[in-house]
């Protein structure tokens, strides 16, 4: 399970942990890697200590290299945020690297994302409820299998730099000569 985000409340890593919490029970060898880095990454860290959580792997802050290991050391990714976004990068990173994704309806999220189809996305902050939509992926192989693929998929066809690039020349080219 992986969380790749800034470590801050609003991105759910809290909610994120008591999932993880909570998946645990059931799936004694899952693991959380956190990646990232915040103000409430002590929080966090101290939580996991004093909670004596054990398989929560801390990388901190990573780029390229360190980036491309978590996802691909990862199986799905969950972001519970409820902060202000745009639209969070990691999300689309997650699902170019083929992982199935659970988080919330946010910010440009909402204007593509297929609930049952990328993973899951729910209204929901209940760690309770992350959890049901992670066990889902996690019960059920062929689902797992075909939401990754879709997922790969679907970020090469759309969030490729030389798909959108093509797509935004043509956007161009389109007000150009139609004015």
């Amino acid at each position: 399970l992986l969380f790749l985000a800034r470590i801050i409340k609003e991105k759910g890593i809290f909610e994120t942990l008591e999932t993880f919490e909570i998946l645990k029970k059931n799936y004694p060898n899952i693991e959380l890697i956190i990646s990232g880095d915040g103000q409430d990454i002590s929080k966090i860290k101290d939580l996991v200590l004093s909670k004596r959580i054990k398989d929560v792997k801390f990388l901190g802050y990573v780029s390229k290299i360190g980036k491309v290991k978590s996802f691909t050391d990862s199986t799905i990714y969950i972001l519970p945020t409820f902060y202000g976004e745009g639209m969070p990068t990691s999300v689309l990173e997650a699902m170019a690297f083929g992982l199935p994704v659970v988080t919330r309806p946010v910010g440009g999220l909402i204007d593509f994302f297929e609930d049952g189809k990328m993973g899951y996305i729910t209204e929901s902050k209940d760690p309770v409820v992350f959890a049901e939509l992670i066990e889902k992926l996690i019960s059920d192989n062929e689902l797992y299998s075909r939401i990754s693929k879709y997922n790969y998929e679907y970020a090469k066809e759309h969030f490729y730099a030389s798909k959108v690039a093509t797509r935004l020349e043509k956007i161009y080219e389109y007000i150009i000569t139609n004015k």
